[in-house]
């Protein structure tokens, strides 16, 4: 039904979620979406380079009661930067994730550093401080999407 031209027929916003390796912090964020946001928008992740799913990403994931293991590593790609309404680039302070974004889109910037450089001896304690700091501001976008979803009906 993608397609259907109808004056009623409205498509959900599409928003893409991009970090530099696609295996931690955006698919984070793809799943948090899906989880909280499913019947508002259409989400996929992807990165720059491929890495691969991090099996401690999808471990903190499952603690939370999100199931990631399905996802897969995308690399952005002109057409996912064509698709999207809104691209939430994620990226610490010494990364450089800079995309072409088109017109059509919007760009959010999450300033959250990869798990591996938090400072935390324990990977998984590092992992869950960044699924935290994503939950939060997923939590805050949906919030926002609700409130003018209600404002605009």
């Amino acid at each position: 039904m993608r397609g259907n031209k109808s004056p009623l027929f409205k498509r959900l916003p599409h928003v893409l979620c991009v970090d530099e390796s696609n295996s931690d912090r955006s698919q984070m964020a793809e799943g948090y979406l899906h989880t909280f946001a499913s019947t508002l928008l259409d989400v996929q992740s992807a990165g720059m380079q491929h890495h691969g799913l991090s099996r401690i990403a999808v471990q903190v994931m499952q603690e939370d009661g999100v199931d990631i293991r399905r996802h897969s590593d995308e690399l952005i790609s002109r057409d996912l930067l064509l698709w999207a309404d809104l691209i939430i680039t994620i990226s610490g302070p010494s990364e450089a994730v800079h995309l072409p974004i088109p017109s059509s889109a919007v760009e959010k910037r999450w300033l959250i550093a990869p798990p591996a450089v938090t400072g935390d001896a324990d990977p998984v304690i590092a992992y869950r401080h960044t699924r935290d700091e994503i939950k939060r501001r997923v939590q805050q976008l949906v919030n926002a999407l609700k409130l003018s979803r209600g404002n605009a009906a």
